[in-house]
């Protein structure tokens, strides 16, 4: 068995020297990827991080991550602009707001020549994105996409197996995002990725991870996208006989599966139970008044969003074979399933449950020669991508180690290519699109020498 290559953090490995002084991080954005996952791992593990201040406008959810991390008042921002005209303290910058804020931010804080952590997606249009890219070279500082799939060891260790060719070589990858029904309804029908003209696609904010780490994976120029989807089920004609607008005065509260009296008032302190509230005091009187007046109230069938809960993208490569990627909401389980189809034998695999299998072809109809890969268990819901991102960041900022941050900007716009080329698809009658040289590394270095076509419209119709 081939080893995990590239930066993969495991026990007995290298990690940023206790002793050194840790990197100086600030939070934009207190919500659930700003505070539950990366404040908390650097407070958590020896990333060589230090959360050293906050910028959030919500005052509650400021004055909670202060006290949590430690935060000095001196060092906590309501607005972007205070942090900005402030005395220089800080090495790096993690952008964790809302999607569509993302590309002012990110040029707003470039422009102060910061290193940059952010979120995906980069931007909501492909003009964005390539923008960001002139702002990168004009500022001269590092953007950094968080792209943790490509750093989870599951991943790691496909990569290497696939670069060994111990199997031969590609012939189809399958890659499976079960989102799960009742993430699906929290997320992306009450949550804020619900609607595409307040954030985005779900195939660019979802499912940009997924095109991310198969082009990661394939690493073979894409000639073509096609893709299929709409919104099925959340759907008033699908509400149930009785189904009232919100839960809590809906006489089916007890036994519907995505009933937000029954979801959401337990006090559980964790994601998802805690959005609900806003970053504002836990307490169930708290979350009866949310979800009597807030979007986790509204019924599922009777809610506002419009993104699809089923997509299916085909991509085709120069060199003749396909990658196929599917995305459902249907799901009992939250997570990512792969298979990899090779010359000699089979590769599949399970994210959330960590578990790798290869199948070798013995050329016998009754015989099988299956052997199950070790995997370290790191459980974060990205499969131990988020830790080891910052670990890989941390030594790239110490060691300028570039070629190891494997989700540079450059590097990880061509996942949001794919994804806006896959809902323009979709919304055109599954039109089979071509793609241009700009998924090519030197082509996205340099927008100049490429054709950037118009940016894809976000409030196209559902299609039925």
């Amino acid at each position: 068995m081939p080893p995990c290559r590239g930066p993969v953090y495991l026990p007995g490995m290298h990690l940023p020297h206790p002793a050194s002084d840790p990197l100086r991080a600030v939070i934009i954005g207190a919500g659930s990827r700003g505070n539950k996952v990366f404040a908390e791992l650097m407070a958590t593990h020896d990333t060589g991080f230090l959360v050293a201040g906050v910028v959030e406008p919500d005052a509650g959810r400021r004055e909670a991550f202060a006290s949590r991390y430690a935060v000095p008042a001196a060092r906590t921002f309501t607005t972007l602009e205070a942090f900005l005209a402030a005395e220089r303290f800080a090495d790096i910058v993690f952008i964790c707001t809302p999607d569509r804020t993302h590309f002012a931010i990110c040029r707003e804080v470039s422009a102060h020549g910061y290193r940059i952590m952010l979120e995906k997606p980069a931007a909501t249009s492909l003009a964005e994105c390539l923008e960001l890219l002139e702002t990168q070279r004009r500022s001269g500082n590092e953007i950094f996409v968080a792209h943790g799939l490509r750093y989870a060891p599951f991943f790691q260790q496909v990569k290497a197996i696939i670069a060994s060719e111990t199997l031969g070589r590609i012939r189809h990858v399958h890659l499976t995002e079960n989102v799960g029904h009742w993430h699906f309804a929290h997320s992306y029908v009450r949550g804020q990725w619900r609607r595409r003209d307040e954030s985005a696609p779900i195939v660019l904010t979802k499912t940009s991870h997924d095109l991310d780490v198969l082009q990661w994976l394939v690493d073979q120029r894409v000639v073509s996208v096609t893709s299929h989807g709409s919104l099925t089920y959340f759907r008033p004609e699908n509400a149930p006989s009785g189904a009232t607008d919100r839960c809590v005065d809906c006489p089916l509260q007890e036994s519907c599966l995505y009933s937000a009296t029954r979801f959401y008032l337990d006090e559980r302190p964790e994601w998802p139970y805690d959005v609900v509230l806003g970053g504002g005091p836990d307490s169930r009187e708290a979350r009866q008044h949310a979800i009597a007046t807030g979007p986790y109230g509204r019924c599922v069938w009777h809610s506002d969003n419009d993104v699809c809960d089923s997509q299916l993208v085909l991509l085709e490569y120069a060199s003749g074979i396909f990658a196929s990627f599917e995305m459902h909401a249907h799901t009992a389980e939250n997570t990512r399933k792969l298979r990899v189809l090779f010359d000699h034998g089979e590769l599949y695999g399970d994210v959330r449950r960590g578990t790798l299998w290869i199948s070798r072809f013995t050329g016998q109809k009754d015989q099988v020669d299956v052997e199950q890969v070790p995997l370290p268990d790191l459980g974060d819901p990205h499969g131990g991508g988020d830790l080891q991102l910052l670990l890989a960041l941390n030594e790239h900022i110490r060691q300028g180690r570039h070629g190891d941050m494997i989700t540079s900007l450059e590097h990880s716009l061509a996942s949001h290519v794919l994804a806006f080329l896959a809902e323009e698809s979709r919304v055109s009658d599954n039109a089979k699109l071509a793609v241009s040289p700009m998924l090519i590394p030197a082509a996205l270095l340099d927008p100049e020498a490429v054709s950037v076509p118009e940016p894809i419209p976000l409030d196209l119709p559902v299609l039925p």
